[in-house]
């Protein structure tokens, strides 16, 4: 039955995940749960084996075969579509009837939903540490842990792949070629390939694969690794490897030498040289250098903008908007921000909005106040570049911050945000520095370093 507890259960779940995709934006923290079926196919699993009943912890469960969409990393409902279904959940679970195992699948020390995805979700909202589950698990020789995401068993089985390959854990038991970023193992393997074939015409001899990996690493990797080294180049690339400095370099050098008409004949120093002229400006040098993204992210954010406004025709609801994001991701949290406040709203009232009421409420009532205070305070100073759209996002995540940190979900005024902001001594000028006010450390993503 759906009952009135239950409905005040979801509804604070709901806000939680609501604060969880917040904090997922500006952490750079994973915050999906992962497809089955990918992982199968990236870690080739095949063989499995039915374990029986048994005990797991909920913490370990990272994924679903198919509901993946439906919920966070948590098993938080991220809309309204399962409402019903997991406030029946809720009903049983609350009853001394209590509801049946779960079905999982493990890998490695993970677990994927088969059936029971609801359940979880309950369980984690009620503080449970286990559940019971029907375990069918693959072998795999890939570690997988709770805190990996989909990349990251790429980035295992490139480099399981490629040490099998080029047995450079085996030549070169010191080695540390290690990259953050898929297909870059497979990049270093089309090099050793290239280093080989040009030694061959060198030495007039043929090389036996262990011999070109052995070279390849001694006269090509090393020298450009230590030169990195020597310089510190690594220091303005926080959170990445020599070896995705190096992948980077050599692209480069490629990119270079292609420009120049000089195959081969531009160095290290003279790469390394090119790339601190610009350390000043590490972001707009990598954009330069490797993928031309600054072209590529206006025209994602142009097209981002148009779609907000498509979707949510506040252009034609409020005319005098100025709604501007500097980064595309923030149009999408911002509907999201729409369609949380719409059911905040329905919840209220215990009835049906229509999505236009809601955009015009959200703007009247959420957003253009919080404007008026970033204004009044002249807050956007502290933020060269920015616009006060992207402060209203911050400011959203101080306010979800701190209620998580006080347990006050809805109890914080725009007031108490703003001053908590005012009240430290170096007001932060970018978002990195904003999110490292709160206690987070934004993941890279991609070559997008900001500082």
């Amino acid at each position: 039955m759906l009952t009135p507890e239950s409905n005040e259960e979801f509804s604070k779940v709901r806000q939680r995940a609501f604060i969880e995709e917040w904090l997922s934006f500006f952490t750079g923290r994973p915050n999906h749960l992962l497809p089955f079926e990918e992982v199968k196919q990236s870690l080739q699993l095949q063989d499995a084996a039915y374990k029986g009943l048994q005990e797991i912890e909920l913490d370990k469960i990272i994924g679903s075969t198919g509901r993946y969409r439906d919920f966070t990393r948590t098993f938080l409902p991220k809309n309204n579509t399962t409402q019903d279904r997991w406030r029946r959940v809720d009903a049983v679970a609350h009853s001394e009837q209590g509801f049946p195992p779960i079905e999982v699948y493990q890998v490695g020390d993970v677990y994927f939903v088969r059936d029971g995805n609801h359940r979880v979700s309950v369980a984690r909202a009620h503080g449970a540490a286990t559940i019971e589950a029907e375990v069918i698990e693959y072998k795999t020789s890939v570690p997988f842990g709770p805190d990996d995401d989909l990349d990251d068993v790429l980035l295992k089985v490139e480099q399981a792949d490629f040490l099998k390959e080029t047995r450079l854990d085996q030549l070169r038991p010191d080695q540390n070629v290690v990259f953050t970023e898929p297909g870059r193992y497979r990049l270093v393997q089309e090099h050793i390939i290239i280093h080989k074939y040009l030694r061959e015409i060198n030495c007039g001899c043929e090389l036996s694969a262990d011999e070109a990996v052995t070279s390849w690493y001694e006269r090509v990797y090393l020298p450009l690794v230590q030169l990195i080294r020597e310089r510190g180049i690594l220091n303005y690339f926080p959170g990445r490897t020599e070896a995705d400095l190096y992948a980077w370099l050599i692209l480069h050098r490629a990119a270079l030498e292609a420009e120049l008409d000089a195959l081969g004949q531009v160095s290290n120093e003279q790469i390394l040289d090119d790339l601190e002229r610009e350390r000043t400006n590490p972001l707009t040098q990598l954009l330069g250098f490797f993928h031309n993204r600054l072209d590529l992210d206006q025209m994602s954010l142009k097209a981002k903008q148009a779609q907000f406004m498509r979707e949510t025709e506040l252009g034609r609801i409020r005319p005098e908007q100025n709604i501007v994001f500097t980064e595309p991701e923030g149009y999408e949290l911002a509907k999201e921000h729409i369609a949380f406040h719409k059911f905040l709203r329905e919840s209220e009232c215990g009835c049906e909005i229509s999505y236009e009421e809601a955009v015009r409420s959200w703007y009247d009532t959420v957003y253009m106040p919080l404007i008026e205070l970033i204004r009044e305070r002249d807050i956007l100073q502290y933020f060269p570049g920015r616009t006060e759209s992207d402060v209203y996002l911050w400011l959203i995540l101080r306010r979800a911050a701190l209620e998580a940190e006080m347990d006050t979900l809805g109890q914080i005024p725009d007031e108490q945000v703003i001053e908590d902001l005012e009240l430290q001594e170096t007001p932060p000028s970018t978002l990195a520095r904003l999110a490292q006010l709160f206690g987070f450390k934004r993941k890279p993503q991609g070559l997008l370093l900001l500082r």
